[in-house]
This record gives structure tokens, sequence and C-alpha cells, in this order.
């Protein structure tokens, strides 16, 4: 599974893929500090 997480101000955002294509496309989108991590 492959995880984004995003840092905001006060919150951390996650978003769950199980595509890494899917998440990469998603990742670029975000103009936010965030992170791809993949969970086994």
């Amino acid at each position: 599974m492959w995880i984004i997480t995003v840092f905001e101000q006060q919150d951390v955002r996650t978003f769950e893929y199980t595509n890494k294509g899917e998440a990469t496309k998603a990742l670029q989108k975000l103009n936010e500090n965030a992170i791809l991590s993949y969970i086994m």
C-alpha cells in the first residue's frame, strides 16, 4: 500500500493508494509538504 502523508500547519492528512503510479500522480498535484511511503 502506498501512502501520501501531507503535513499542514497543525494537521497531518494521509491518502492510501494500491498502485504506485496513481500515488505518484496524486503526489505531483500537491503543492504542499508531502511524502510518499510504502507500507507492507
